[in-house]
């Protein structure tokens, strides 16, 4: 892909144009050519906070895990299959998805591409050792249009209870031109001590215990087995989110640094730091875009319990925490 390529697509977050200048917008690096050298790896990912890995995968098993995908949105009404090929992806008009992590339920096809194969040898060069996944799957399947866009943000604050030496694939399920809304990386924001002190340290599931009766809610809910309810919520103030921002471009002039992104294929990785900021651009396209998100680490490090199990706490009341505010 040439740079014309990129500024010509004209890449949008929320209905807003991203800006095209040369030093808000750029290309992601290829590490195709260094995927079997671990030392090059590693000194890749800490200077540049990802690896971008086309080709890495078998793009066979990448469709065969599309299909099955695909065939599940037919029955549930979001894809066209009647009047369009079920693997083009087209979207039934005033469709909306986005999240949907069901999707990667009881889906070998999926788990063959996401937890065997190249992906796991791949984690087992780079890290050295021994390698142990989530066993929670995030799933996203982007509808057309400007509401479905992922906001700014570092992973670690979601899964941040374990090792910080944990790495996130996202994995695209099928082609991604630019006007499909993939992923954009913002360039260094790995390396922004202040952002990683501050933001960075935050926990989504934490709250301010010795505020009102947010230790009581909390442990009544837990005891009753319950979700909390919104006046609960209201009462406890955590934060839910924990996006940066809800604008991508606004984040790129605070921080600096360009949005890097890149036409991705079936078979493309892009491997990212806990620490790496990143976001979506709008899908401008009549199709849906389908990836996953999926956390890989040394099986000897410390995991976040949130993600572990067949039952995993996720974000729920189980996860939450306590702390002195």
């Amino acid at each position: 892909m040439m740079m014309t390529d990129l500024l010509a697509a004209n890449l949008t977050y929320r209905g807003e144009e991203l800006e095209g200048a040369d030093d808000a917008l750029g290309e992601l690096r290829r590490s195709d050519d260094i995927a079997q050298d671990h030392a090059a790896l590693q000194a890749r990912m800490e200077e540049d906070g990802y690896l971008f890995l086309p080709g890495l995968l078998d793009r066979d098993e990448v469709l065969e895990a599309r299909q099955e995908v695909l065939s599940r949105l037919a029955a549930e009404d979001i894809v066209d299959d009647e009047n369009h090929p079920l693997m083009d992806g087209v979207v039934w008009p005033d469709r909306t998805n986005t999240f949907a992590p069901n999707l990667a339920k009881d889906n070998p096809p999926l788990m063959k591409v996401l937890y065997d194969g190249p992906m796991m040898a791949f984690y087992e060069l780079f890290l050295g050792g021994a390698v142990r996944h989530f066993d929670y799957t995030w799933f996203r399947a982007k509808t057309p249009g400007t509401g479905t866009a992922t906001t700014p943000h570092y992973d670690v604050v979601y899964m941040g209870r374990g090792t910080k030496n944990l790495w996130t694939s996202w994995t695209p399920l099928g082609d991604v031109p630019l006007d499909h809304g993939g992923l954009i990386v913002l360039e260094g924001s790995h390396r922004q001590v202040e952002l990683r002190r501050t933001y960075g340290a935050t926990d989504v599931d934490k709250f301010c215990e010795n505020e009102g009766d947010a230790a009581r809610i909390v442990a009544t809910a837990r005891d009753e087995g319950r979700e909390l309810t919104a006046e609960e919520r209201t009462v406890i103030h955590w934060n839910s989110s924990g996006q940066y921002s809800n604008d991508a471009i606004a984040t790129r002039r605070e921080l600096g640094g360009r949005w890097l992104t890149a036409e991705y294929a079936a078979g493309d990785l892009l491997v990212f730091s806990m620490f790496t900021m990143h976001a979506s651009s709008d899908n401008r396209s009549n199709r849906i875009r389908l990836s996953s998100d999926s956390r890989y680490q040394l099986a000897s490090q410390p995991v976040d319990e949130r993600w572990i199990g067949d039952d995993p706490p996720i974000h729920g009341i189980r996860a939450k925490r306590g702390m002195i505010c």
